[in-house]
């Protein structure tokens, strides 16, 4: 009898380690499912999402400069990303432009987008945000080309030309902003090979528009088009309609 109870008693030390290692896996599991990292390799910015059932409830971007709490993330549901990298300040590093998006929880429709845009030569990093909405760009069967370096905004809507309604939602084909790395941080830059292509696309959709107003309101938008086509200015109405919010500027050595 001696002789068996150190046995059984490594017996129960076995299994109790055991057991206390599963319930340290389990927990070590149940917080990967509420911490989300997003980063892009090469790059020294992370995002770090903490959720509850898929809604965030704390958003931490991570910088050389420190973390910064993301206030306008909470209660909504991250939805996919994209990332270009430009030479966009002189040197041979490549840069950022990284759009992130949150829609609303159980609607795929609303939502917003996040950019991040980090310069490597003057070492610094911008944060804006944008809203988003479901268009008929969501839906037709096109596609419009960038060159590198280059993000597509797609506005919620059309610029409220004059006496005509400011349409939006998935009958319109809404206004498209072409978005670079500047030394000001990620910005509206008309880049004219693409406005090319929008002009095409848009032209097509206004010969088949049904609705007299929202028509008027793509002649209105292809004179924009063709001007920024050219290298010129969009309107007053397309600066307006641009909503654009910088929450952030960090700066660091």
């Amino acid at each position: 009898m001696s002789s068996r109870a150190p046995d059984m008693s490594r017996k129960i030390q076995v299994v109790l380690i055991s057991f206390l290692l599963l319930l340290i896996c389990l927990n070590s599991a149940a917080v990967a499912q509420h911490l989300k990292i997003l980063s892009v390799p090469g790059h020294p910015v992370s995002l770090i999402l903490e959720n509850t059932d898929g809604v965030i409830s704390s958003a931490l971007l991570r910088s050389p400069a420190g973390i910064q709490k993301i206030l306008p993330l909470e209660g909504y549901v991250y939805a996919g990303e994209s990332h270009t990298e430009p030479y966009a300040d002189g040197d041979f590093k490549k840069d950022l432009l990284w759009t992130i998006t949150f829609t609303r929880p159980g609607d795929r429709s609303r939502g917003i987008y996040l950019w991040i845009g980090v310069s490597s030569q003057m070492p610094r990093a911008w944060v804006i945000i944008s809203p988003l909405g479901q268009t008929y760009w969501d839906t037709i069967p096109m596609k419009v080309y960038v060159p590198r370096g280059i993000a597509l905004f797609v506005s919620p809507n059309l610029p409220a030309y004059d006496d005509l309604p400011q349409f939006g939602g998935n009958r319109t084909l809404t206004f498209v902003y072409t978005i670079a790395l500047t030394p000001e941080g990620p910005n509206f830059q008309p880049i004219p090979e693409v406005y090319r292509q929008l002009y095409r696309i848009t032209a097509t959709i206004r010969d088949a528009e049904q609705i007299d107003e929202r028509r008027d309101a793509y002649s209105r938008m292809l004179g924009d088009y063709e001007s920024l086509s050219r290298g010129g200015k969009p309107s007053t109405e397309v600066i307006q309609n641009f909503t654009w919010k910088r929450i952030l500027f960090l700066d660091w050595k």
